[in-house]
């Protein structure tokens, strides 16, 4: 039985890889917490090329829409939302430390941590922070990448027409996989201490940086040099969280579907906050 539908308001934290959809064409899953800052949702399926210019969101940005909760899928932050509802409310416009405060209430210590909160509660969204000292930028060829990353990456790569609609320009396959290598930052109940993790990114920030870095340099050397720099060097050091969620086919296991950062540290502001 579905759910009622329900008007909210949600500022986006995340848009997540475009995936091939034989009934949508190709959508895009987003991550979001909503205005009253009590929940963190999953928001799917938007096909965000549909949109119209003036309703397309960034990060951060308050959007609102219909939800509804669908018994399709028993994630407790999953809901489906009507396309046609979307509306870009607010562009930005909020201070670091508000953005900081939007989602540091669903860090998680470690991703040990939301693996058990996922067996008792069913949690399949959480935040957590890596260890700036052990964390790897990876880059491969996409076809080397494991066969589950594979089919989350993959794209719709042909035209799929509509018999109502121009069929959407086909993305541009990508070429490389990236992913970080990392331990949490507090490897409390995790096994990352003596196992690191290993995962791929699937925020459609990392591939887009690199094919903008494409069209900007000459080579593609030069390309990925620019890529190590900015997501090995420049953002780890501005306090690098990951969004964690799990997989609608796998919901037990938690995939990095989003990066935050920020010029402030979110555990000196909380410290900050409990002196007053």
């Amino acid at each position: 039985m579905q759910g009622k539908d329900r008007k909210r308001r949600v500022r986006i934290l995340v848009k997540a890889f475009p995936q091939p959809s034989a009934k949508h064409e190709e959508t895009v899953c987003c991550a979001g917490v909503t205005e009253d800052g009590r929940e963190l949702l999953r928001l799917y399926p938007v096909r965000y090329r549909r949109l119209s210019k003036s309703d397309q969101f960034d990060r951060y940005d308050l959007v609102e829409m219909t939800t509804t909760k669908a018994s399709s899928d028993t994630r407790p932050e999953s809901y489906r939302v009507d396309e046609g509802s979307i509306r870009l409310i607010q562009h930005g416009g909020i201070s670091e430390e508000a953005k900081i405060r939007l989602w540091r209430p669903f860090v998680a210590p470690s991703i040990g941590i939301l693996i058990e909160d996922n067996k008792t509660s069913g949690r399949s969204l959480g935040i957590i922070r890596p260890q700036l000292e052990n964390i790897k930028f990876i880059v491969k060829e996409a076809k080397d990448s494991n066969t589950e990353d594979q089919k989350i990456a993959d794209l719709i790569f042909h035209e799929q027409a509509s018999l109502l609609e121009d069929p959407l320009k086909p993305l541009e396959k990508p070429k490389h996989s990236f992913s970080y290598h990392f331990t949490c930052a507090d490897p409390t109940r995790c096994t990352c201490a003596k196992h690191p993790h290993t995962h791929q990114i699937h925020d459609w920030e990392v591939q887009a940086t690199y094919f903008n870095y494409k069209r900007k340099y000459k080579t593609e050397e030069e390309t990925l040099v620019k890529m190590q720099q900015a997501y090995q060097e420049n953002i780890p050091i501005r306090n690098l969280h990951f969004i964690m969620g799990t997989m609608a086919s796998h919901p037990k296991t938690f995939i990095v579907i989003g990066l935050l950062r920020s010029g402030m540290n979110p555990e000196e502001l909380s410290k900050q906050r409990e002196l007053f």
